[in-house]
């Protein structure tokens, strides 16, 4: 139970981030997030193009995007797919939705353990 308390914990904490960021009215120079299936589309330290599972992801140019486009992207099937572009607001508010319902489901859980 301990450990389902932490992962809950964790939501939290990462929900209270997403908000930050959903809220955070700036002007971004780069304020495009890119997904390639379950994953979000990084660089690693030489600027190559990456695909990463990670809480906080990189954010892009319409320009960089467009060079991401060009790209092709393959699933362990060798199926094609079509990357997916987001501002950065929409996807931490998609991610705020998902995060949500999964704290929901885990409470409900957790108190019926108990």
């Amino acid at each position: 139970m301990e450990e389902l308390n932490q992962t809950i914990e964790e939501l939290k904490a990462k929900v209270s981030f997403y908000q930050n960021e959903v809220e955070l009215r700036t002007l971004d120079n780069c304020p495009f997030i890119v997904e390639v299936g379950a994953l979000t589309v990084g660089t690693d330290d030489t600027g190559k193009v990456i695909t990463q599972n990670i809480n906080h992801p990189t954010q892009f140019t319409q320009t960089a995007v467009d060079e991401i486009l060009a790209m092709s992207f393959q699933s362990e099937n060798d199926e094609k797919i079509i990357p997916k572009i987001y501002g950065k607001t929409e996807w931490y508010r998609n991610r705020l939705v998902d995060i949500s319902a999964t704290i929901k489901l885990l409470q409900a859980n957790f108190s019926e353990v108990k």
